[in-house]
């Protein structure tokens, strides 16, 4: 019969057991490739004069926030994968819909980032899209925040997911410590973006361009976060006496 070793003294801190790439990562890794593939092929044509390569060459900022978010996304998955290896029905789902939400998310990512760099150099980064009304504004704005949100509430799903099965995959006291913090941390994500969608929606029309600004909260949020679970995370292997290397 399985134990639950929450209370086990000694051992290591964290069992990994997804080491070899599942089915599952494999698709999930396959379609985030796709997805940045989507983020290139969006640049339009190869350029044939210096000074469409110097317009191709503005794009580059925004492709590249583009792409750290895309990995950041994968990356959280990937370890969440390699953490805990399940591969059941609940899993299959979940990850099914991160690639959705990160497939329709592609294309609104790509352009708040364009209108960042374009609203911070003051025109010199371009932006493509063309409004003509506040309206449009706030939908862009309002949907990259939904989106976003989306992806919070799947990764706190995987967590809580996990969080379930404790006793059949035997989780250490600092395995379900770093579950709860995980939890923590996306409910934090999602209260930002929840943040983001009100702005967008209410702020007034000439303060709009503003909304997305409400992420930059997200910096000094996770610095906060970060250190707390490493300095709880230090006092829980020290009280159990596991194993860390």
């Amino acid at each position: 019969m399985e134990q639950d070793r929450s209370g086990q003294r000694g051992g290591p801190a964290f069992i990994m057991r997804g080491e070899a790439m599942s089915r599952i990562e494999t698709f999930v890794a396959a379609a985030f490739a796709f997805a940045i593939t989507m983020l290139i092929i969006s640049l339009d044509a190869i350029p044939t004069s210096a000074d469409e390569f110097v317009a191709a060459a503005k794009q580059i900022p925004a492709f590249a926030a583009s792409f750290a978010s895309i990995v950041s996304i994968w990356y959280a998955h990937a370890m969440w994968c390699k953490k805990y290896g399940l591969e059941d029905k609940t899993t299959i789902w979940l990850s099914a819909l991160l690639v959705f939400i990160v497939l329709v998310y592609i294309y609104p990512l790509r352009l708040v980032m364009q209108g960042l760099f374009e609203f911070l150099s003051d025109g010199f980064f371009p932006f493509e899209m063309e409004f003509s009304s506040y309206w449009e504004v706030r939908f862009m704005f309002a949907f990259y925040a939904v989106g976003f949100l989306a992806l919070a509430v799947t990764f706190i799903l995987f967590y809580f997911h996990t969080l379930r099965l404790r006793k059949s995959l035997e989780l250490t006291e600092y395995e379900l410590f770093d579950i709860r913090s995980r939890i923590f941390e996306w409910a934090a994500i999602l209260t930002v973006c929840v943040m983001a969608l009100a702005f967008a929606l209410l702020l007034p029309s000439d303060s709009i361009a503003y909304s997305p600004f409400s992420f930059m909260l997200l910096f000094p949020i996770m610095g906060a976060i970060g250190w707390w679970r490493e300095a709880e995370g230090r006092k829980i292997i020290a009280k159990h006496g596991y194993d860390v290397e």
